[in-house]
């Protein structure tokens, strides 16, 4: 699991550098973000200002993750230990922290698509609007495995 979670989390990069890409390549200079009831823009700001926001946001969230892995990891345990000192909690909980920095990733992508999307002028948003709850979805349902891995008795 461990190794697929990774791999995921590896995979999640590449893909929001692409979608990143892409959508700085095909936007306007001007980027709308924020859009009332009837589709017009509200909040609108310059194309590299998004796109440095967007990496901005994606590099602290992902160091904020590392760091904590890297804290986890620091920690002694051993197979006999309580808490997080418990080796296959501690394993565990390392596994679902990759997995919750891959879901960010992952939200982080759509949300890219979606305001890339959005500023295309000749794209019906209608079908596309479904796939911005994939990331809040994945988020719930990897809560859910944390409340898994911790209700788990460990010898």
């Amino acid at each position: 699991m461990d190794k697929l979670v990774g791999f995921i989390r590896t995979l999640s990069y590449l893909i929001f550098l692409a979608a990143l890409i892409w959508a700085y390549a095909s936007l306007a200079g001007q980027v709308s973000y924020k859009f009332d009831g009837d589709g017009t823009a509200v909040e609108i700001v310059d194309k590299n200002t998004f796109f440095f926001a967007s990496v901005i946001i994606f590099l602290v969230a992902n160091i904020i993750c590392v760091s904590f892995l890297k804290v986890l990891k620091k920690i002694k345990s051993s197979e006999e230990g309580v808490g997080i000192r418990n080796k296959g909690l501690k394993s565990d909980v390392i596994t679902w922290v990759k997995g919750f920095a891959g879901i960010l990733n992952i939200m982080f992508t759509t949300i890219v698509f979606f305001i890339g999307y959005m500023n295309m002028n000749e794209l019906k948003l209608d079908v596309l609007s479904v796939y911005i709850y994939i990331g809040p979805i994945l988020l719930i349902f990897w809560f859910f495995y944390l409340v898994k891995i911790l209700s788990v008795r460990r010898a």
